[in-house]
């Protein structure tokens, strides 16, 4: 085994945390992995960035920082196993996001780290079964018009003719393009959303789109008005780190977000006046309710004995790393256990009301 796991305690608050150090021998596997992204820092006449000589980096960087920065691409790789090992050994259920601590740095010697994170805590949820009968059995009525059918129709008329100004024009990179004419809703513009016969079997098809979201909405409306009375009847002891790594979500959710949008994270706070730390105090509700939403789901499924497959894992699992090939299977087999009992309870809720 690559890692050895000293020591693992039980903390205040529903934490948990795992000691351990990554062998040297398997540090030194690393090591010009680590010289190599740190001579990405390191500007040297001649050469091309990331190209510098290890000459330069070790001079500029010291082997105590190459030794630090291989011993943290050992952990990476290996932090699935030390989770998989630290919760096999002792039976732990452990939720959101690690914080990970440099123990010990010294060339040729072992790499030390502790790794804490949050426990599942006690959660009692009242009521959650009459509370699901009574909002999953009203009935919703979804009804579709001819107005919203014709506005979801100009909503693609629009974009085929973006595409075809561009199509047309590659060098132009505008993005205000709302006065380009609408192309006709004749046979030719149908037959670029399918097979359609008529006019009138592509508007059948736009207005079941519109009704498969309005349903999706409902769905979505009725879940929230459940959770949210679940949220307020139940009895939560919250871990403080289970709020930290909500938070470190939506700050990730934040810079994917703008990011689409060709803004990075800093021009986007400046824009608005503010710094990560005082939107994060801003987010301190929303992200507690996610991490109670997360662990209501949890009890649910434990009090139900409501479970997913390893076979149901495994198959996901896979598509998940034939697409990010570099991802760490562990984390990825957590993400998606996580995912696919969540959906298991929302339909288990949703069954109360039938």
């Amino acid at each position: 085994m690559s890692f050895k796991i000293t020591k693992q305690a039980t903390l205040p608050d529903s934490e948990y945390e795992i000691e351990g150090e990554i062998h040297a021998d398997i540090v030194k596997e690393f090591r010009d992995k680590a010289v190599k992204e740190l001579s990405l820092e390191t500007r040297v006449d001649g050469f091309r960035p990331g190209h510098a000589p290890e000459k330069y980096v070790v001079d500029r960087f010291g082997e105590v920082a190459i030794t630090e920065e291989a011993g943290r691409m050992a952990l990476e790789a290996n932090y699935g196993e030390i989770m998989k090992k630290a919760i096999d050994d002792k039976k732990i259920k452990v939720l959101g996001s690690p914080a990970v601590t440099i123990t010990k740095v010294a060339p040729g010697e072992a790499f030390g780290f502790k790794i804490k994170t949050a426990l599942m805590p006690e959660v009692k949820v009242k009521g959650y079964k009459a509370t699901a009968k009574k909002v999953m059995s009203e009935k919703t009525d979804v009804k579709i018009t001819d107005k919203e059918i014709d506005e979801a129709i100009v909503d693609l008329q629009k974009q085929v003719a973006h595409t075809d100004h561009h199509k047309n024009n590659p060098d132009d990179h505008g993005h205000d393009h709302t006065d380009l004419p609408l192309p006709e809703v004749n046979d030719e513009f149908i037959k670029k959303f399918g097979p359609f016969e008529t006019i009138e079997a592509f508007r059948e098809k736009v207005k079941e789109g519109i009704t498969v979201d309005k349903n999706r909405k409902e769905k979505d409306k009725k879940r929230l008005t459940v959770m949210e009375s679940l949220i307020k009847d139940s009895e939560i002891s919250m871990p403080k780190m289970l709020v930290e790594s909500e938070l470190s979500k939506m700050v990730h959710e934040l810079s994917a977000n703008i990011s689409q949008m060709g803004i990075d994270v800093e021009t986007y706070l400046k824009h608005i006046g503010k710094n990560i730390e005082e939107m994060k105090k801003e987010w301190v509700p929303d992200a507690e309710k996610r991490a109670k939403t997360q662990l209501i789901l949890n009890q649910i499924a434990l009090d139900e004995k409501i479970t997913v497959s390893e076979d149901e894992i495994k198959k996901e699992v896979e598509q998940i790393m034939q697409v990010y090939k570099d991802a760490d299977r562990t984390r990825a087999e957590i993400y998606v256990e996580t995912v696919l009992l969540n959906e298991k309870v929302w339909a288990w809720l949703e069954e109360q009301g039938k």
